[in-house]
């Protein structure tokens, strides 16, 4: 039955997890469905096959071996959105809705808003600003096959956001875009120490979209100039960017020849955006 099952899941997931009732709730929702918990409440419980039994032994086994739970399930919440997910492409995290927050608040005033967001990924955080402002024309850029895969399938179910297929540091790729009133990015950021500590589970995401150079730098050295003339007269550049970097990000930025440069806090109060003016 799917209450003994669940405690007996939740046990197993204690050795691997901080959150194993979490995580358990999720992989029955995806076994059992959304509204499990519901039937619950109103059968008492409900019966759990053997086929069901089979599928959370595979999940549990999958996540022992430290692969995310995102990438188990093939989904995750980011926005209000349900992102597809999958090996190739950054889990989108909570930390990166800030960068959201920060292109609304950026874009209010501005009509019908063209929008570039560079590194996209899974293109959650374009998908995020075309929910919040249909009357934007937003594209997403990505560069690898695996990721951009996911993003065509995530723009399926959610149109309104234009694929394109670039390398954010390539400048000719630049020259293809102009006018844009925001580009938003959150660039691979991680050190080469921080790359070398990773945890298990972070370490299953594609390096391509963790590594940032020696210093984690790489992308915000290059991205601000070659993207500068792709800007309209007075266009923003707003960055996520990790743990103190915010201050190297700023000095880039204003060397670049940007203006009001800004800092913005995520929830816990870390610096977590950076956004400036052509």
């Amino acid at each position: 039955m799917v209450r003994e099952l669940f405690k007996k899941t939740v046990f197993r997931l204690g050795t691997l997890s901080d959150c194993p009732e979490f995580e358990a709730e999720v992989i029955f929702e995806e076994i059992f469905g959304r509204d499990y918990k519901l039937k619950l409440l109103k059968d008492g419980d409900l019966p759990a096959t053997d086929e069901d039994i089979s599928k959370i032994e595979a999940m549990v086994l999958r996540r022992a071996s430290g692969e995310p739970l995102q990438y188990i399930v093939g989904r995750w919440e980011f926005y209000g959105l349900e992102i597809r997910v999958g090996a190739g492409a950054l889990i989108p995290r909570q930390d990166t809705e800030t960068l959201v927050d920060a292109a609304l608040k950026l874009l209010e005033g501005t009509a019908s808003p063209k929008v570039l967001d560079l590194c996209t990924g899974t293109g959650c955080v374009a998908l995020a600003i075309k929910k919040k402002r249909p009357d934007s024309d937003v594209t997403a850029l990505e560069k690898y096959p695996e990721a951009y895969k996911i993003l065509l399938e995530n723009i399926a179910a959610d149109p309104g956001v234009k694929p394109f297929s670039g390398d954010a540091l390539d400048e000719k790729t630049a020259e293809k875009f102009s006018g844009l009133d925001l580009i938003t990015a959150n660039p691979p950021y991680l050190t080469e120490s921080d790359m070398n500590a990773l945890q298990p589970e972070v370490a299953y995401e594609p390096k391509e979209a963790l590594f940032g150079g020696a210093d984690g730098l790489r992308f915000y050295r290059i991205i601000p100039k070659i993207w500068r003339k792709s800007l309209a007269p007075g266009g923003l550049i707003a960055f996520e960017t990790g743990l103190g970097q915010e201050k190297d990000v700023m000095k880039i930025l204003s060397d670049s020849g940007y203006k009001n440069i800004h800092a913005e806090n995520d929830l816990t109060g870390r610096a977590r955006v950076v956004h400036a003016e052509k």
